[in-house]
């Protein structure tokens, strides 16, 4: 099935099969021997700036907003030297195995970036330190941090990391142009399931059998795997673990709803007509996608993808052209569900310079200087305490992100689920070869064996 060029920043981790063999091995070894300590026995003293060398792995944290970070906070703390890496991973786990093999060698980096998910799998493998004590002393809290986010930082009760830019999956956006034509008030969009049920065949345009515009795609949120499972599971009020037993929940009652529903919409419309329709938007212009092409009437937009769609269509980037809303549920699930993704920053266990770590890192997570920098150069912060929220809730066009992160209640998917089965079950049941019930239960066997596997190797964290 062909895929959108484009990609949301935070997805790198959660569309693979992050805990490889290699990965696995290296990491649960380290975890074994116990690199991965805890936060210094006495209480931290007073924090006087950075004033040592430290390294900083730019792993989906780097490039132009890390050297501004970086410049500005050495301009403040003159005697701090920071050299940054940018890592690239791949479905290997490139990063995880490199971050291992550095810590065994007893030469690892002070700081990394990781994505939300992995604030628990790194933790359980030992790979990240948790500065508890040096959060407490600076007087941070829970409270100031979306309760989403909270649940992954907190993991086991101790914070180990902070967040650098933060993502609401998903808002709900539409063309407005498409509802008027329709006979829909251009400034409702979706609130319920029921109204996706009732839009999407008003919406769709078709010409002869050929698929000309789509009024959904419910089956395919930046692709067919965990995003689109999440966000509907969600939606529905499904869960996918459980914490009283410590199991994965894929076949979740509210899940099989909610996959149910969208293999029908695929079933209706016709997966591979719409996948004709992606491949003839995508022959036009690598950046032609939703809606850019005008061929879909309804699609979460990420704030990345928004700020494609600023650059290369400014004139429809308006609240005039695109509605935004809360994504549409079905009880028992909640009005605006949202998961929380982008990316964070941790310290490296094993580093000998944590406290001077800690002062950059927070820098990045929890100060005014240096979240607001990260808001007007790269994205949301994650610190509700942070000037650039408020001052990039003044765009409407984006406000409706700094509205979900704010309300996020759910961390991001891998955090629940620390294991990647292959989403393929999904996949055939939206081409009509399995039921939605089938493919459920497939991923649900895979995952269990793997979290099974999981927990053999690495002392899990939870509280």
């Amino acid at each position: 099935m062909t895929r959108w060029i484009l990609r949301p920043e935070r997805t790198g981790f959660t569309r693979r099969r992050h805990l490889r063999t290699a990965a696995l091995a290296g990491a649960a070894a380290l975890a074994g021997c116990g690199v991965g300590g805890s936060s210094a026995a006495k209480p931290a003293a007073s924090g006087t700036g950075c004033r040592t060398k430290i390294e900083v792995w730019g792993y989906g944290i780097g490039g132009d907003t890390m050297k501004k970070l970086i410049a500005d906070f050495t301009a403040k703390y003159p005697q701090c030297a920071i050299d940054e890496t940018d890592q690239a991973d791949d479905a290997s786990g490139t990063v995880q195995t490199k971050l291992t093999t550095a810590q065994v060698g007893g030469a690892p980096p002070a700081l990394t970036g990781l994505s939300p998910s992995r604030f628990r799998t790194w933790a359980d493998a030992g790979l990240i330190a948790d500065v508890d004590d040096l959060f407490k002393r600076d007087k941070l809290a829970k409270d100031d941090f979306p309760p989403a986010l909270w649940a992954s930082m907190d993991y086991g009760g101790k914070v180990r990391a902070l967040p650098f830019r933060a993502n609401p999956d998903f808002v709900m956006h539409w063309l407005k142009d498409h509802f008027r034509e329709a006979g829909l008030d251009p400034e409702k969009g979706p609130q319920t399931i029921a109204d996706v049920d009732s839009m999407i065949p008003k919406l769709t345009r078709d010409n002869g059998g050929t698929l000309e515009r789509v009024g959904m795609q419910p089956w395919d949120f930046y692709g067919t795997g965990n995003n689109t499972l999440n966000a509907w599971g969600r939606a529905f009020g499904g869960s996918f673990y459980d914490e009283q037993k410590d199991e994965i929940t894929f076949t979740h009652p509210r899940v099989l709803r909610a996959v149910e529903w969208y293999v029908e919409w695929a079933r209706r419309i016709g997966a591979a007509r719409v996948t004709a329709l992606m491949n003839e938007a995508n022959s036009s212009s690598p950046n032609s996608f939703f809606f850019v092409s005008r061929k879909w009437s309804m699609h979460p937009i990420t704030p990345t993808s928004m700020q494609i769609i600023v650059r290369v269509d400014p004139s429809l980037a308006t609240p005039e052209k695109i509605g935004a809303a809360p994504m549409p549920y079905e009880a028992p699930g909640k009005p605006g569900e949202v998961t929380i993704g982008g990316w964070g920053i941790a310290a490296v266990a094993g580093s000998k310079v944590r406290d001077d770590a800690w002062e950059f890192m927070k820098y990045c997570g929890a100060s005014e200087e240096g979240t607001l920098t990260i808001a007007r150069t790269n994205g949301l912060p994650g610190w509700l305490k942070s000037p650039g929220l408020a001052e990039i809730a003044k765009d409407p066009m984006q406000k409706p992100y700094v509205d979900g992160i704010q309300r996020a209640q759910f961390a991001q998917f891998g955090f629940y689920v620390p294991v990647g089965p292959s989403y393929a079950p999904l996949d055939e049941a939206i081409a009509g070869k399995r039921t939605a019930r089938e493919a459920l239960e497939a991923i649900q066997r895979e995952a269990t064996t793997m979290y099974a596997d999981y927990k053999t190797r690495f002392p899990t964290k939870r509280s």
